[in-house]
């Protein structure tokens, strides 16, 4: 990397180191418009080699050497790469790029077509490889820009991350904890206090691809003593190839189309995360054709959410963004010349909804768990997007003595998405044999611009007497072995319709309707559930929210209650400017069931940087004449979040504490965290003790040199930069930024180089009192650069020894280098820089 700072010196320390449109004083020979001559005269220190400055009298010339800059192909940002400019045949500096880097940048390469263009490096010069190319290096802003033609970019989606930049993470083991610990104390005759403690433990060790994961759960009460319990335990590995995820063990099926249950087996199936996020969710593909080089815009709800080029002819958009589930696609295509053509692509998508050409599967299979009678079982799913508006989905369900069919799938159009599925079984139960029957399931969704209306999800299920869900099966069947009962919410269901409804109304608000109502075959009433709410927003802050809930559950007596719930409640913030300005909130609620409630509180923050919560609150019980006033404060801190809550009331009194945090473990030691997800990264870097992790609130380098960042997005390139502002003065950042690509389950390891000792800044020169060349390279020991002269022959380095020696090296011939001793003081070893003075002798 030879040179590459003399620039920066030169241009910013120079005022005047070169003339244009004019002529060399120190040559007779005229210079046109475009030509740049560096002054030797204007630089001091006499002993700085000419030769370089030589290279530097073309207009926008660098060095050859290797720089780490931004780059961006075709003004879209790729990543912060380090690129190789080497001297050409004709002398004159080039960009070199390795076969990888032409990937990472998504520019096609074939490394034997582009044979003439190899280097002794081996790396490949860029103008000659990509033809019509052209390269622009912002020194400046060390951004690389780089203008490629469309056809010769590679037509990967965006978001697209190479499978072999995914990282299955380091050998680590982590878990964390939810503690709380519950107090009440009684007065009067009721003298038998409470005390309980809950410990909830969820983590897993990595090894190689394989990923383990156990929840379980700690009880325990002073009457009934304590209770552990594993909820789930499961081996799990993402299989990028395939685009699945295998799961082992404990497991729960997806529930995508038959009623979700726990069960002890294996699971194979598709994993959308590993979809570019231009390829997830749904979009439809819009065609059309172009007579010249054409921009083409996609609007939806009046925003655009796409614009690209295409070249003449018939073209295909295949990578939107997934947007919301309803608004038509409103594309432009404007010409060369200046025509436009406009159409519109309808669009309305439910969940199961999928993009034209892509699938997804799963398979299930296992033996299920606490779902009544246990039984081998197997899942099969598989989904298909046929066209922008069809998508075909199908099921399989094998049990012992049953059988299951699912065949159906959406369609989309202007006038919604309607998805339609039918489902038959087969099943024995006791005392019956076997029996058959059908269900079939509508759903709708739709979006109305006009009035800003939306209705996410509208759905009506039909099922006939003879049609059983296996959970039923199952759960029959046990109840037959042990004499009870069995009831269920899908039990001898006959019919469900449910709806829920959005509606904007600008200034005025919003309002939001949902509800359901089911009938059954066995001499239940209908199960009813109505809520209507509206919620507004006023100036400084002020916020406004009522909701009426009506319920009434079924029986066989037909003496199902109903009850009436409605609540209305006022924010109002005490503060306009200072975000910990506390909140007052009121709320009243009444219940046909339950009389009315009331209830006061005061909420807010304690510090500037946000880390300490608290609320004071007072509620009043009309019906049981019971006042409660109650407290609680909580403190976020580096490593765990603790909390404690208070409340008095009416003969008794209540406490609480609890705590939540992490911990990872891994070769360097334990390090602690607030909390971690499955997909996790540890930060290494000795020496940067308090340094900051940009964008990970209050996560720092502790003083063991680590750090945990408690999420990262899997398989998506995440930025990792470290903030050196409140390190240790004893080291510095050799590199600040890392980028990785996690897959799912992963503890990434990455490490920070530091740069460890006592800063130096030395004002060094010659025997004869002339400073040392600006720009000269600052070696140690070992051959490494460490730093670099500055003006006036002042040098910043760091060393870890007391006393020795640098080389300073200002040419390539033993003549141009010297040897710079240096000597620190006990005295001022634990300062934050020590200045020295030294000659610099061969």
């Amino acid at each position: 990397m030879k040179y590459i700072v003399i620039l920066c010196f030169v241009f910013a320390s120079v005022p005047v180191a070169l003339a244009a449109n004019g002529t060399n004083d120190s040559s007779s020979a005229a210079t046109t418009a475009d030509d740049y001559t560096f002054e030797p005269a204007l630089f001091r220190g006499g002993k700085f080699s000419q030769s370089t400055l030589e290279q530097f009298n073309r207009k926008d010339s660098i060095a050859a050497g290797i720089y780490k800059v931004d780059v961006y192909v075709n003004t879209r940002f790729i990543d912060t790469m380090s690129v190789e400019f080497v001297n050409d045949a004709d002398n004159s500096v080039a960009l070199c790029l390795s076969p990888e880097l032409f990937k990472n940048a998504g520019i096609k390469f074939d490394p034997q077509a582009s044979a003439h263009a190899k280097t002794d490096k081996g790396c490949f010069l860029f103008s000659q490889a990509v033809k019509g190319s052209s390269v622009d290096m912002n020194m400046a802003e060390l951004r690389l820009n780089l203008s490629v033609p469309q056809t010769d970019m590679s037509n990967d989606a965006r978001g697209y991350v190479n499978p072999d930049d995914l990282d299955v993470g380091s050998a680590m083991g982590f878990v964390n904890y939810i503690s709380n610990y519950y107090h009440v104390s009684y007065s009067g005759e009721n003298t038998n206090d409470q005390d309980s403690a809950w410990l909830s433990l969820n983590g897993g060790l990595n090894l190689g691809k394989w990923q383990y994961r156990q929840i379980s759960n700690l009880n325990w009460s002073r009457d009934s003593g304590s209770d552990w319990q594993n909820i789930r335990r499961y081996l799990q590995r993402p299989l990028p190839k395939i685009g699945s995820q295998m799961m082992m063990g404990q497991l729960v099926t997806s529930g995508r189309f038959f009623s979700g249950m726990n069960y002890k087996g294996v699971s194979l199936a598709s994993d959308d995360r590993m979809l570019p996020d231009s390829m997830r969710g749904y979009a439809p593909v819009i065609r059309g054709v172009a007579s010249s080089n054409a921009k083409v815009s996609v609007r939806q709800n009046g925003q655009e959410i796409y614009q690209t080029t295409v070249a003449p002819g018939a073209f295909e958009i295949t990578d939107l963004y997934p947007t919301s589930y309803s608004g038509d696609l409103d594309v432009e295509v404007t010409e060369a010349d200046g025509s436009v053509n406009r159409f519109s692509v309808p669009f309305s998508a439910v969940p199961e909804s999928m993009r034209a050409g892509v699938s997804r599967y799963s398979v299930e299979m296992g033996k299920t768990l606490d779902s009544g009678d246990e039984s081998a079982f197997s899942d099969l799913t598989w989904q298909r997007g046929l066209s922008n508006s069809v998508t075909m989905n199908s099921g399989l369900r094998l049990a012992d003595a049953y059988q299951a069919v699912m065949l159906g799938g959406v369609y989309g159009s202007w006038f919604g998405a309607l998805g339609m599925d039918m489902t038959w079984s087969h099943a024995e139960l006791p005392d019956t044999g076997y029996i058959s029957g059908g269900m079939a399931h509508l759903s709708w969704s739709k979006t109305f611009p006009a009035t800003d209306t939306t209705v996410s999800l509208a759905g009506y299920r039909y099922s006939t007497s003879g049609y059983r869900d296996l959970t039923d099966v199952l759960g029959v069947r046990q109840a037959a072995k042990t004499g009870e009962s069995w009831e269920s919410t899908t039990y001898s269901q006959q019919s469900r319709f449910e709806l829920s409804l959005n509606q904007n109304l600008g200034e005025l608000g919003s309002v939001f309707l949902s509800g359901s109502t089911q009938d059954y075959r066995d001499g239940r009433s209908r199960d009813t559930q109505l809520q209507f709410g509206y919620s507004k927003s006023f100036m400084y802050g002020i916020g406004a929210n009522l909701s009426i809930s009506r319920q009434q559950m079924g029986d066989y007596d037909d003496s199902g209650t109903m009850e009436t719930v409605t609540s209305l409640s006022v924010s109002i913030p005490l503060g306009t400017t200072d975000p910990r300005a506390p909140t007052l909130s009121n709320s009243w609620t009444h219940s046909t069931n339950g009389g009315d409630q009331y209830q006061s509180s005061v909420s807010g923050m304690l510090d500037e940087k946000q880390t300490t919560n608290y609320g004071i609150n007072v509620s009043r019980d009309q019906q049981y004449k019971q006042t409660v006033i109650s407290g609680n404060l909580q403190k976020r801190l580096a490593d765990t979040t603790v909390g404690l809550n208070a409340a008095q009331g009416q003969g008794y009194w209540q406490a609480s504490g609890n705590a939540q945090g992490a911990m990872a473990i891994h070769s360097g030691g334990i390090t602690l965290g607030p909390y971690l997800s499955d997909t996790f990264a540890l930060v290494e870097a000795k020496g940067a003790e308090g340094a900051q992790v940009y964008n990970s609130q209050q996560v720092t380098v502790d003083g063991n040199g680590y750090a945990l960042i408690p999420a990262v997005t899997p398989y998506r390139y995440n930025r990792i930069t470290l903030d050196p502002q409140n390190m240790d003065g004893d080291a510095e950042l050799v590199d600040s930024e890392k980028r990785i690509a996690p897959v799912a389950g992963a503890a990434s390891k990455v490490v920070f180089r530091t740069r460890r000792g006592t800063a130096l800044l030395i004002k060094s020169r010659f025997p004869d009192g002339e400073v040392l060349p600006l720009g000269a390279d600052v070696l140690d020991d070992n051959g490494n650069i460490v730093g670099m002269t500055g003006q006036g022959g002042q040098i910043y380095v760091r060393s870890e020894q007391t006393s020795g020696r640098f080389t300073v090296r200002w040419g390539e011939q033993p003549s141009e280098r010297c040897y710079l001793p240096f000597t620190i003081a006990h005295a001022e070893a634990g300062q934050p820089m020590v200045r020295l003075t030294s000659v610099c002798s061969g």
